[in-house]
Protein backbone atom coordinates (compact mmCIF):
# COMPACT_ATOMS: atom_id res chain seq x y z
CA UNK A 1 0.00 0.00 0.00
CA UNK A 2 1.39 3.38 -1.01
CA UNK A 3 0.39 6.58 0.68
CA UNK A 4 -0.30 9.52 -1.57
CA UNK A 5 0.99 12.90 -0.58
CA UNK A 6 -1.60 15.54 -0.04
CA UNK A 7 -0.95 19.00 -1.33
CA UNK A 8 -0.89 20.20 2.27
CA UNK A 9 2.03 17.91 3.22
CA UNK A 10 5.12 19.85 4.20
CA UNK A 11 8.42 19.07 2.51
CA UNK A 12 11.25 18.27 4.92
CA UNK A 13 13.71 21.12 5.38
CA UNK A 14 16.95 21.08 3.43
CA UNK A 15 20.15 22.48 4.76
CA UNK A 16 21.98 24.97 2.65
CA UNK A 17 24.96 23.54 0.83
CA UNK A 18 26.83 26.74 1.60
CA UNK A 19 28.57 26.74 4.95
CA UNK A 20 29.98 29.99 6.25
CA UNK A 21 33.26 29.25 8.01
CA UNK A 22 33.29 30.06 11.73
CA UNK A 23 36.44 32.00 12.61
CA UNK A 24 37.81 32.58 16.10
CA UNK A 25 39.95 35.74 16.12
CA UNK A 26 42.62 35.66 18.84
CA UNK A 27 43.90 39.25 19.28
CA UNK A 28 44.79 41.06 22.50
CA UNK A 29 44.05 44.62 21.37
CA UNK A 30 40.29 45.16 21.54
CA UNK A 31 40.11 47.71 18.73
CA UNK A 32 42.17 45.58 16.34
CA UNK A 33 40.24 42.45 17.32
CA UNK A 34 36.94 44.23 16.66
CA UNK A 35 38.11 45.44 13.25
CA UNK A 36 39.23 41.90 12.27
CA UNK A 37 35.90 40.43 13.41
CA UNK A 38 33.93 43.09 11.50
CA UNK A 39 36.08 42.67 8.40
CA UNK A 40 35.54 38.90 8.43
CA UNK A 41 31.79 39.27 9.01
CA UNK A 42 31.57 41.71 6.11
CA UNK A 43 33.39 39.13 3.97
CA UNK A 44 30.72 36.53 4.82
CA UNK A 45 32.33 34.62 7.68
CA UNK A 46 30.87 33.96 11.11
CA UNK A 47 33.48 35.53 13.39
CA UNK A 48 33.96 35.96 17.13
CA UNK A 49 36.87 37.50 18.97
CA UNK A 50 38.86 36.59 22.06
CA UNK A 51 41.52 38.64 23.79
CA UNK A 52 43.15 35.77 25.64
CA UNK A 53 44.07 35.64 29.33
CA UNK A 54 43.69 39.37 29.97
CA UNK A 55 40.36 39.76 28.18
CA UNK A 56 37.57 41.35 30.25
CA UNK A 57 38.02 39.19 33.33
CA UNK A 58 37.32 36.00 31.41
CA UNK A 59 33.78 36.93 30.44
CA UNK A 60 34.05 34.81 27.29
CA UNK A 61 35.46 31.71 29.00
CA UNK A 62 33.22 29.28 30.83
CA UNK A 63 36.29 27.81 32.54
CA UNK A 64 37.65 31.14 33.80
CA UNK A 65 39.45 30.80 37.13
CA UNK A 66 41.45 33.47 38.96
CA UNK A 67 44.37 35.13 37.16
CA UNK A 68 44.65 32.53 34.41
CA UNK A 69 41.30 33.39 32.83
CA UNK A 70 42.05 31.66 29.56
CA UNK A 71 41.60 27.89 29.92
CA UNK A 72 44.38 27.35 27.37
CA UNK A 73 46.90 28.79 29.85
CA UNK A 74 46.07 25.85 32.11
CA UNK A 75 46.15 23.37 29.23
CA UNK A 76 42.35 23.03 29.16
CA UNK A 77 40.14 23.21 26.09
CA UNK A 78 38.59 26.38 24.74
CA UNK A 79 34.88 26.19 23.87
CA UNK A 80 35.16 28.80 21.10
CA UNK A 81 38.19 27.09 19.53
CA UNK A 82 36.39 23.74 19.54
CA UNK A 83 33.47 25.24 17.58
CA UNK A 84 35.62 27.19 15.12
CA UNK A 85 36.34 26.07 11.57
CA UNK A 86 39.46 28.27 11.46
CA UNK A 87 41.41 30.05 14.20
CA UNK A 88 43.13 33.35 13.40
CA UNK A 89 45.93 33.83 15.93
CA UNK A 90 47.31 37.35 16.18
CA UNK A 91 48.93 37.28 19.65
CA UNK A 92 52.56 38.40 19.78
CA UNK A 93 54.80 35.33 19.66
CA UNK A 94 57.61 37.15 21.48
CA UNK A 95 55.66 36.44 24.69
CA UNK A 96 56.28 32.86 25.84
CA UNK A 97 52.76 32.58 27.27
CA UNK A 98 51.32 33.34 23.83
CA UNK A 99 53.53 30.67 22.25
CA UNK A 100 52.23 28.22 24.85
CA UNK A 101 48.64 29.22 24.03
CA UNK A 102 49.32 28.56 20.34
CA UNK A 103 50.84 25.17 21.20
CA UNK A 104 47.77 24.33 23.31
CA UNK A 105 45.42 25.35 20.48
CA UNK A 106 47.31 23.09 18.09
CA UNK A 107 47.40 20.17 20.53
CA UNK A 108 43.75 20.40 21.59
CA UNK A 109 42.33 21.18 18.12
CA UNK A 110 44.51 19.18 15.72
CA UNK A 111 41.96 19.19 12.89
CA UNK A 112 41.21 22.92 13.05
CA UNK A 113 43.40 25.01 10.74
CA UNK A 114 45.18 27.90 12.43
CA UNK A 115 46.29 31.06 10.64
CA UNK A 116 49.05 32.96 12.46
CA UNK A 117 49.75 36.63 11.78
CA UNK A 118 53.38 37.66 12.17
CA UNK A 119 56.04 39.76 10.47
CA UNK A 120 57.78 37.71 7.76
CA UNK A 121 61.28 37.93 9.32
CA UNK A 122 59.97 36.25 12.49
CA UNK A 123 58.82 33.11 10.70
CA UNK A 124 62.30 31.59 11.06
CA UNK A 125 62.61 32.52 14.71
CA UNK A 126 59.47 30.61 15.70
CA UNK A 127 59.70 27.63 13.34
CA UNK A 128 59.07 25.14 16.14
CA UNK A 129 55.69 26.62 17.09
CA UNK A 130 54.67 27.50 13.50
CA UNK A 131 54.92 23.96 12.14
CA UNK A 132 51.51 22.93 10.82
CA UNK A 133 49.94 26.40 10.75
CA UNK A 134 49.15 28.77 7.91
CA UNK A 135 50.87 32.16 7.87
CA UNK A 136 49.48 35.63 7.19
CA UNK A 137 52.34 38.09 7.06
CA UNK A 138 51.89 41.39 8.89
CA UNK A 139 50.58 43.87 8.20
CA UNK A 140 47.50 42.01 6.99
CA UNK A 141 45.00 43.61 4.65
CA UNK A 142 41.37 42.70 4.27
CA UNK A 143 42.22 40.75 1.13
CA UNK A 144 45.22 38.92 2.60
CA UNK A 145 43.29 38.01 5.76
CA UNK A 146 40.25 36.60 3.95
CA UNK A 147 42.50 34.75 1.49
CA UNK A 148 44.54 33.20 4.33
CA UNK A 149 41.35 32.13 6.15
CA UNK A 150 39.83 30.60 3.00
CA UNK A 151 43.09 28.86 2.04
CA UNK A 152 43.37 27.37 5.52
CA UNK A 153 39.72 26.32 5.57
CA UNK A 154 39.97 24.63 2.17
CA UNK A 155 43.31 22.93 2.83
CA UNK A 156 43.00 19.15 3.16
CA UNK A 157 45.15 18.93 6.29
CA UNK A 158 47.03 21.76 8.03
CA UNK A 159 50.22 19.75 8.55
CA UNK A 160 50.29 18.32 5.03
CA UNK A 161 49.53 21.73 3.55
CA UNK A 162 52.44 23.36 5.41
CA UNK A 163 54.81 20.59 4.27
CA UNK A 164 53.92 21.23 0.62
CA UNK A 165 55.25 24.79 0.78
Amino acid sequence: MTLKRRSTDIEPPEFSTVHRPRVLVEEQDGAIRSSYVNLLRDAGFEAVGCGGPEDQEGARCSLAIGQARCPLVKGQGCDAAERADVIFFSFRLADERNRNILKALKRLNPKTPIVVELPKPQSFRYQDVLRGVHLAYAPVTGHSLTKAILDAWEAPDPILESLRK
